[in-house]
């Protein structure tokens, strides 16, 4: 299999995360036939997590658009996984685009995250490109 260039070296596309596993349900593009795969079996146990996992990204959605509107512009997303589909960056920077987020996770694969949100970094106020 050829390594897309957002994946890391540290990443092992053979085998399966759960942060991948999410995006593959939310329809993101930062996922591994290991992941579908697994996604897949996961669905035999419980057919109904998709949509789980839809109306969760919903929630953030809503918060954050809530929290932005309230003139809130610097979000932690502890256990972000991979910023995936509705990114809190996406939402946020699109009403405030000075908006500041910081992504945090433990999962070994984090660096797989920068790539997905290169080009969105903010230093001091201005864009880090």
């Amino acid at each position: 299999m050829d390594r897309p260039s957002w994946a890391p070296v540290e990443v092992d596309p053979g085998r399966p995360s759960v942060a991948r596993v999410y995006d593959y349900y939310l329809g993101g593009s930062h996922n591994f036939e290991s992941d579908r795969v697994f996604g897949q079996q996961a669905l035999k146990a419980f057919p109904g997590l998709p949509v789980i996992l839809r109306d969760n990204r919903a929630f953030l959605r809503r918060a954050v658009l809530h929290l932005s509107a309230l003139g809130v512009d610097q979000f932690l997303d502890l256990g972000s996984g991979i910023p995936t589909v509705g990114n809190v960056h996406e939402v946020a920077q699109a009403v405030n685009r000075r908006a500041r987020i910081v992504y945090v996770d433990h999962d070994p694969g984090r660096g797989h995250a920068q790539p997905c949100v290169a080009g969105r970094q903010r230093t001091g106020g201005r864009d880090r490109r």
